[in-house]
């Protein structure tokens, strides 16, 4: 009987870890909705805050240019400009991030300024 548990214990251990190394147990992506987002940019106004130069709205979406300081992450800037819990995943953000500037937030360059998406 110890054997046939011990058994059925290695088996559950070897298929979790199949499965969270093949599948995983995080969402694998974003929706088709945040893929198929159209990120042209239509108008341009002037804004209030202290590193930002201006507040962008792209299909009714705004987003602020804003020059980035040492230390500065893409999420650490979208936190910043929220007041509250920001109503996107990281996944979302970082796709948005990418879509607006056209690079990976890890070559974001100190004193260059970039798009940041600001959430409703």
């Amino acid at each position: 009987m110890k054997r046939l548990l011990a058994f059925i214990l290695i088996f559950i251990f070897l298929y979790s870890t199949y499965y969270d190394l093949t599948i995983g147990t995080l969402p694998n992506g974003l929706s088709q909705k945040d893929q198929q987002r159209d990120y042209s940019l239509e108008s341009e106004t002037e804004a209030n805050e202290v590193h930002t130069t201006e507040v962008i709205t792209s299909n009714n979406e705004p987003y602020e240019v804003i020059q980035v300081e040492h230390g500065q992450t893409v999420l650490s800037v979208v936190e910043h400009l929220h007041t509250g819990p920001i109503p996107a995943t990281i996944q979302e953000i970082i796709f948005d991030f990418k879509q607006l500037n056209g690079i990976e937030p890890e070559e974001m360059q100190v004193g260059h300024e970039y798009l940041f998406p600001i959430y409703p």
